[in-house]
């Protein structure tokens, strides 16, 4: 599976954008703020429906308009297939495959899996856990409709739930109550399914930790959940039903729901040590580029695809060593597209990528790139 063509119309600094991709490596080179990124957030919203920098529709949307759309041609086993995302200004996106408006933005999912690496990656070890508990989910629901189903229906009863306990109305207890059960049944579903994937990343992640240190450094990723996630999903329900009946002093006096899901954390430990507490910036750094190498991997085998990589002006920031593992990992996946502002960065790349000079969003091809060879679908 790989991404044929993208057009853009008003998205960020694109008025309107055609450009036809390399089947496996796509380099665009450019000064900052030019559209190098807005690129590779125009892909990832095809594959997610969202933006990777946590923009709104209406930031996207270019100023003085109304509407943006993000188009592309994706070749597949079965043949080509057209997909359309359209953005407007305080209205739902539509979606359109093959020219077929789609009930559900879900339905996309899955089709063209995505992994983002930024320079941003560092706060996924040293910023708070909701940065944690967004990777998870991202990645979660782009291998499983029923996790995205049941995010939504607990993100829906928690605000409803965090709602009543701040506007303290009368028979407080019992209207919380009924909030009780859809929160800790679709919220044993979710913790049920974060115990799981997270085994599969610590074993993942420490393969690929092991691989980019020589074996110097042993990696840990723990579930850190508000209560012990044992026995079957009935019985995780029944704990937290118990639970928020045990709080509910402390969630009125404080106004919020404090057991569930919403409360989880990833703990990480290189070497027996808390790598956000005690590891240093090159340690964190390359923790977090092992997460994204594990979510590479668990996509692949969850999705049947290799995923889309978007690698979004890093390599300069890995030496040598770290660019030619990346490099050759790139070579045995699916299709990439890498952003960077120095030509010197990808001095090893160049020879086996398509290349684009981008500049006030305008995109000049100017090496076509080496004749394809098959890659796995």
């Amino acid at each position: 599976m790989h991404v044929c063509s993208l057009r853009l119309s008003h998205f960020r600094n694109y008025d309107t954008l055609e450009v036809e991709f390399h089947p496996q490596l796509n380099l665009f080179l450019g000064s900052n703020a030019q559209g190098k990124t807005n690129v590779l957030e125009a892909l990832y919203c095809l594959s997610t429906t969202r933006s990777f920098r946590g923009s709104s529709d209406d930031e996207i949307v270019q100023f003085s308009q109304e509407a943006a759309a993000i188009e592309s041609v994706v070749q597949r086993e079965e043949g080509q297939e057209q997909v359309r995302l359209e953005l407007r200004r305080d209205k739902p996106k539509t979606l359109l495959v093959n020219g077929k408006k789609q009930k559900k933005l879900s339905s996309l999912l899955g089709r063209l899996p995505a992994v983002v690496f930024s320079p941003d990656d560092l706060f996924l070890v040293k910023g708070g856990p909701s940065l944690r508990r967004r990777y998870l989910d991202t990645m979660m629901f782009q291998m499983d409709a029923g996790y995205l189903a049941h995010l939504q229906q607990y993100e829906r009863a928690l605000k409803q739930r965090n709602s009543l306990l701040r506007q303290r109305v009368p028979n407080l207890e019992s209207q919380l109550a009924v909030w009780d059960l859809p929160l800790a049944q679709h919220g044993a579903a979710i913790m049920k399914r974060r115990l799981e994937i997270s085994a599969q990343l610590s074993r993942s992640a420490g393969e690929a930790l092991r691989d980019l240190t020589g074996g110097a450094e042993k990696f840990e990723v723990r579930y850190e959940p508000t209560l012990p996630v044992e026995g079957d999903e009935g019985s995780l329900e029944k704990k937290m039903i118990e639970a928020f009946t045990k709080a509910r002093r402390e969630e009125i006096a404080r106004g919020v729901t404090v057991v569930g899901p919403h409360r989880d954390d990833l703990g990480l430990w290189v070497n027996g040590q808390m790598l956000r507490k005690f590891g240093s910036q090159g340690q964190q750094r390359t923790g977090a580029l092992a997460l994204k190498l594990a979510q590479l991997d668990i996509l692949a085998e969850g999705c049947h695809t290799a995923p889309l990589v978007l690698f979004d002006d890093v390599m300069a920031e890995l030496d040598d060593k770290r660019q030619a593992f990346f490099l050759n990992r790139l070579q045995q996946g699916g299709q990439a597209f890498l952003t960077g502002t120095a030509p010197a960065d990808f001095a090893a790349a160049q020879a086996k990528a398509r290349v684009f000079r981008v500049e006030a969003g305008k995109i000049q091809m100017t090496q076509e790139g080496p004749k394809p060879v098959p890659v796995r679908a």
